[in-house]
């Protein structure tokens, strides 16, 4: 995912030859297969049009979606209670369109960050970080005070929480002023923590790994020097390369980096995967990998059935239980190749259907349950 713009490594030259015959037999999805991301501009649109939006996304064939609690948005300031009106709203949109939601909870309020001014700092306290976690599971949660408070929904109390999204990138944990690597153990420290204060409140709570991307699985292979096996109950991967074939071989390699860690039977979450209509939109990128990468609306749409297509078929054998389409929406207007991905344009106020959402929705009831 990327909220904003961020740099990537090619994945692809990493993968093995691992993949095998694909079986002709197609087996039924879990449940919850088929995701989206809900982010970027669309986030700001009227309320109204985003119920609206939250609608089709039930109708196409979505079930589950994956959206950022902001952190830095809901505590401006040490001390000052924590502002639940921009959660509150997609909690309730959730609700309403039986929408299963995963919070992405992540990015530190200034006050709160071990580097000052850079965006993607960690916080100097992880008691700060997991302070926020307790209020939104006592928000949100089976208990939930939002939904005593909201007897006209339906109550869907959240149970799934991710904690943060590619700590390995400096965008989203900054290193700066210590060695490269210093994600690693403070990562993991924070996860075993937020694992202990949010299932202090709700036992029976899923807690999802970060999303992990960019060779990821010798990332998860840094994690498990830091015994993090037994504080998360499922792994995440965000992959993004040239063709779906290469997609299911990198499940494939993250697998086997579970395995290695004594993880190989938790389930495993592909929470973000695209493929951008930015060709004749964009000049061709520099990186070869991206080229290989980006397409045109017809390409995106194909990409997409074939990378659905292939998981459900893998889905029994790779343990994977869902696969998040990045993005929901997005404007198609600048140089980020992940402002060309959205299922549907928002622009001028408007949205607009692309035709990979035709190709999802198509596929996701063919496949879905």
């Amino acid at each position: 995912m990327s909220p904003m713009p961020r740099a990537l490594i090619a994945c692809a030259a990493a993968l093995a030859a691992v993949f095998v015959v694909v079986p002709a037999a197609q087996a039924r999805v879990p449940e919850r297969f088929f995701g989206v991301m809900w982010d970027r501009e669309a986030t700001k649109a009227p309320e109204a049009e985003q119920d609206a939006q939250w609608a089709l996304m039930a109708r196409s064939g979505v079930k589950t979606v994956r959206t950022v609690f902001w952190w830095s948005k809901a505590q401006f300031s040490a001390g000052q209670p924590f502002d639940f009106d921009e959660t509150d709203g997609i909690v309730a949109r959730a609700a309403r369109h039986d929408l299963q939601l995963l919070p992405l909870v992540m990015n530190t309020p200034e006050w709160a960050r071990l580097v000052p001014g850079e965006f993607g700092s960690p916080p100097k306290h992880v008691s700060d970080y997991t302070a926020y976690l307790r209020a939104l599971v006592l928000r949100y949660g089976p208990a939930g005070s939002f939904w005593d408070e909201h007897p006209e929904l339906p109550r869907r109390p959240l149970r799934e929480w991710q904690i943060w999204n590619e700590p390995h990138l400096n965008f989203y944990w900054s290193t700066k002023g210590r060695r490269k690597n210093a994600w690693v153990p403070e990562y993991a420290r924070l996860l075993k923590a937020s694992k202990q204060a949010i299932e202090a409140i709700d036992p029976g709570a899923t807690i999802v790994l970060a999303g992990l991307a960019d060779f990821a699985w010798d990332h998860l292979d840094r994690l498990n020097r830091f015994r993090i096996r037994r504080h998360f109950d499922v792994a995440a991967l965000n992959l993004f390369t040239g063709r779906p074939k290469l997609l299911i071989k990198g499940v494939y390699k993250f697998r086997r980096a579970l395995r290695r860690g004594r993880e190989g039977r938790k389930p495993l979450w592909v929470t973000e995967t695209t493929w951008p209509a930015g060709k004749e939109r964009v000049p061709v990128p520099d990186p070869l990998w991206q080229r290989a990468w980006y397409t045109t609306d017809s390409g995106m749409a194909g990409r997409l059935r074939g990378a659905y297509r292939l998981g459900a078929r893998f889905s029994a054998r790779l343990r994977l239980g869902r696969m998040y389409w990045y993005t929901w929406s997005s404007a198609y207007r600048d140089g980020d190749l992940f402002d060309y991905t959205g299922l549907n344009r928002y622009q001028g106020g408007e949205f607009e259907p692309r035709p990979a959402l035709a190709a999802y929705s198509d596929v996701a009831h063919r496949l879905g349950r």
